[in-house]
């Protein structure tokens, strides 16, 4: 489970989905304005000889890079951390309540994965006092009623697939 934890960091098809829509939109638009430009009444066209057409194209595609990588390092700050949480969240199913949400500096979702991380940890505290009590009457000598032996067994059983600590 270590080496999953570290070897991704982030949902990377979320992360391209996001900027091709954004590189997408950013063409629409371009081309949305050069259209509604020449359907003006006044407009007088677009005299672009072949040289100005090249450097129209070669802006419009600085443009498209510049929205994809710009789409990337935001998509980065919000699929990243959604990816962490579940992956801790998980990992939490899995009963290991060691688990902590940590997220980079700049990621969003700070506050998020602070909250989540405080929760786990009343929750570990509480199943750890849980656990105690359930020695505790272990230890007690006889006075049992009958079969509470066997419940409080399958009561450690169940409290012991819990990591707390």
């Amino acid at each position: 489970m270590e080496n999953r934890r570290k070897s991704v960091v982030i949902n990377s098809r979320f992360q391209y989905q996001y900027a091709l829509v954004a590189a997408a939109a950013s063409v629409l638009l371009i081309n949305l304005f050069i259209i509604i430009n020449t359907l003006l009444p006044d407009y007088r066209g677009l005299l672009l000889n072949g040289w100005h057409t090249l450097i129209v194209a070669l802006v419009e595609i600085l443009l498209i890079v510049g929205v994809w990588w710009g789409s990337l390092i935001s998509s980065h700050r919000i699929a990243g951390p959604v990816f962490v949480i579940v992956r801790e969240v998980e990992t939490l199913s899995e009963g290991d309540l060691t688990a902590r949400v940590r997220l980079r500096q700049h990621d969003l979702f700070q506050p998020e994965a602070e909250a989540i991380n405080q929760s786990i940890e009343i929750l570990q505290q509480r199943l750890q006092r849980l656990k105690e009590v359930v020695s505790e009457i272990e230890r007690q000598p006889g006075g049992y009623a009958p079969g509470t032996p066997d419940h409080i067994a399958r009561l450690k059983a169940e409290l012991d697939q819990f990591k707390t600590s």
